[in-house]
């Protein structure tokens, strides 16, 4: 094999210093193998240490701006013995165009998978925060420590039998018709060798998950599972200390910075900090943010930004959608009206503006959810906590119930029947005591979207509303007729 290399222990910390300036991935990173005219098996058996070929072993170095390759090989004894890590199944695992920062994060997971030999980490945060491309530059952090990996996407939420059933033939096993003959089979490979399994998208409403995650953190093996999603599971209860969870929050102001300059903005720090502020840092909400500055407002973010306005990608925007319809009633009433405040509201003043009154605990437990989602934001106002929504979140929330209480409308005219009103009984649109532009911004929304539906007419309809409510009950009427006066109102 004498056209062949392999990389040294310090040539790849060399080339690991080079992907890094770049932001680019390991392994995952598309870019880098295509640039290299090569596959990203490839480049896998480049990081494991493997010898490939000569042409190509070059052609990676030079991809990430190495020209002296020699420094990278290593120089081959007389008598060696390959070895390898055996990968598994890595064909699931997606490409990632850049990864960025995480460096905490990344010496966090190290630690309790290394340290601790945690057998279950899961990695929860709000959609297009960055859980996919963490794990994945976990993955390839941790590679050599494993004696394979498996990576199995979730995201089109197969069954847990289709999942099990993809994971025992990788084994080059043959499943059976049972879940809990499956899932023993499965445990048995995880006690045998070391492996790292990676679950990523894991979706909550999928609770036949929940008993399997469950089995896999508490039986007795040498392994470690990776979970990633959106939702924090509720396994934490057995309080069991190889099981860990990290919640990814934005990216940091600095690493952000890089993000954008990398996609073309040479602004200051200072000048990308309010797009970034504005997206939280979420890396996948500025990247898909960025073509629209750059082709409606040629790159400039102060044009952008003074739109008042935030933008989702239809990507982005599907996910957060999802999501808010997997949540029950009261979560959504939740938040409706913190959609409706724009601005962080205590729990107390939240109770007082539901039109039933409820155990406070019920509530309790739905604010509580809506945080494991990562929905929510927390602020601590006069030493008491307060709760807001991100400004992703509130912008999915707020065109749901436009569009919610617009389509109220629209039935109610047909069926003349007050009972068909729901989210405009039960939610007051104007932020109670305001009547600023920012207080009645949802009803002024809801205004354009009637008006180009009823024309002219558009008063005397919601007039005919009124009448139906002559003679109801309170209880029956709650907030429909603030709603519809103040409409008639703002169109004089």
């Amino acid at each position: 094999m004498s056209n062949s290399l392999k990389a040294s222990i310090t040539g790849l910390g060399i080339v690991d210093k080079a992907r890094k300036r770049l932001g680019w991935t390991k392994t995952s990173t598309a870019r880098w193998w295509q640039d290299a005219h090569t596959s990203r098996a490839t480049l896998r058996r480049f990081w494991q240490g493997d010898r490939i070929q000569q042409e190509i072993f070059i052609a990676i170095c030079q991809a990430v701006g190495i020209n002296d390759w020699q420094s990278i090989a290593e120089i081959p004894n007389a008598d060696f013995e390959e070895t390898s890590t055996q990968y598994l199944d890595w064909d699931e695992a997606p490409d990632v165009e850049s990864f960025y920062g995480r460096n905490q994060e990344l010496t966090q997971l190290e630690e309790w998978i290394v340290g601790d030999r945690c057998k279950l980490i899961i990695i929860t945060g709000i959609a297009g925060i960055g859980k996919t491309s963490l794990a994945l530059a976990l993955a390839d952090c941790l590679q050599l420590q494993f004696d394979g990996l498996i990576w199995k996407t979730l995201h089109s939420t197969p069954s847990l039998v289709s999942l099990l059933d993809g994971l025992l033939h990788t084994f080059k096993q043959t499943p059976v018709d049972d879940i809990s003959s499956n899932t023993a089979k499965l445990i048995y490979h995880l006690q045998q060798r070391r492996y790292l399994l990676i679950l990523d998208g894991l979706d909550e409403s999928e609770k036949h998950y929940h008993q399997f995650i469950q089995q896999l953190s508490r039986a007795h093996h040498q392994s470690c599972i990776i979970l990633t999603s959106r939702e924090q599971p509720n396994i934490f209860e057995s309080n069991i200390k190889t099981i860990r969870s990290l919640t990814l929050q934005g990216l940091p102001k600095a690493t952000a910075v890089e993000l954008l300059q990398a996609r073309g903005f040479t602004g200051k720090e200072i000048g990308l900090s309010p797009l970034i502020q504005l997206y939280r840092g979420n890396p996948l909400a500025l990247k898909l943010v960025t073509p629209l500055i750059q082709s409606v407002f040629g790159g400039n973010i102060a044009a952008f930004l003074s739109q008042n306005t935030i933008v989702i990608g239809d990507r982005l925007r599907a996910i957060l959608k999802q999501q808010f319809e997997q949540l029950c009633d009261l979560e959504q009433s939740i938040l409706y009206w913190l959609a409706i405040w724009q601005q962080p509201i205590s729990f107390s003043r939240l109770q007082t503006h539901l039109l039933i009154s409820l155990d406070p605990a019920t509530i309790l437990d739905a604010i509580v959810s809506l945080e494991r989602r990562s929905l929510l934001e927390k602020w601590i106002c006069s030493d008491a906590p307060a709760f807001t929504l991100q400004p992703l979140v509130m912008k999915i929330v707020t065109d749901e119930l436009v569009e919610r209480a617009t389509q109220e409308i629209i039935l109610v005219m047909q069926s003349q029947d007050i009972a068909d009103f729901k989210v405009l009984r039960t939610h007051w649109l104007l932020r109670p005591g305001s009547d600023d532009i920012v207080g009645d911004r949802i009803l002024h929304q809801l205004q354009e979207k009637l008006w180009q539906i009823y024309g002219a007419n558009l008063v005397q309809n919601l007039q005919q509303i009124l009448l139906l409510l002559n003679d109801k009950s309170p209880l029956a009427i709650g907030y429909i007729a603030c709603n519809i006066t103040t409409i008639i109102k703002r169109l004089g």
